[in-house]
């Protein structure tokens, strides 16, 4: 293995710890689900509590992560170079589709369609695309764009939904790819 490989692993091992993002992606999802009102998620108190169920599986699923591949530490330029990555694009995404999206009375979900560029951007620069980022990102891009949003009361809250789907799914692929690229020796 050379060198560059060697030196971009902690990277790429803390940029892969998909499972992460099933309790992430299922927070976006909560708070569209909230925000329409949708079922028990009209509740204020049922909200809070599958934040905190989520929030909780965030925790364990990081402590899994911790016994099974260790703790990657960055060095102090790769963590600050991660932060503004994550920073410059998640902002984007977030923040630049749901002010965007709210202010322009759109037939498409400019969130839905900056937040799967803003991703594309993210893992091409941060961890390197793979197929399923393609794929899975680039389905949230063509839904965005399907004409169908215009009527939406409140297109941002509906766009959650896809948006949550979309980072648990990449979150499985994610964790996938880290098993096969980290493969333990007991595993083998």
């Amino acid at each position: 293995m050379d060198r560059r490989t060697l030196e971009s692993a902690p990277t790429r091992i803390t940029n892969l710890r998909g499972l992460l993002a099933i309790p992430g992606g299922a927070i976006f999802m909560a708070i569209g689900l909230g925000n329409i009102g949708w079922g028990p998620f009209a509740h204020d108190w049922f909200f809070v509590l599958v934040l905190l169920a989520l929030v909780a599986s965030f925790a364990l699923i990081n402590r899994y992560y911790d016994q099974r591949y260790g703790r990657a530490r960055l060095s102090f330029a790769g963590e600050l170079r991660n932060l503004a990555l994550t920073a410059v694009f998640f902002g984007a995404g977030f923040i630049g589709g749901l002010l965007l999206d709210s202010a322009v009375d759109s037939s498409v979900s400019l969130f839905a369609i900056i937040f799967a560029v803003a991703m594309f951007g993210w893992y091409a620069v941060a961890v390197g695309l793979r197929l399923h980022h393609t794929l899975i990102w680039g389905a949230l891009l063509v839904i965005g764009l399907i004409p169908m949003w215009g009527g939406l009361d409140d297109k941002v809250s509906v766009a959650w939904l896809p948006i949550g789907l979309a980072a648990i799914a990449t979150g499985i692929g994610d964790h996938l790819t880290l098993a096969r690229t980290y493969r333990l020796a007991d595993d083998a």
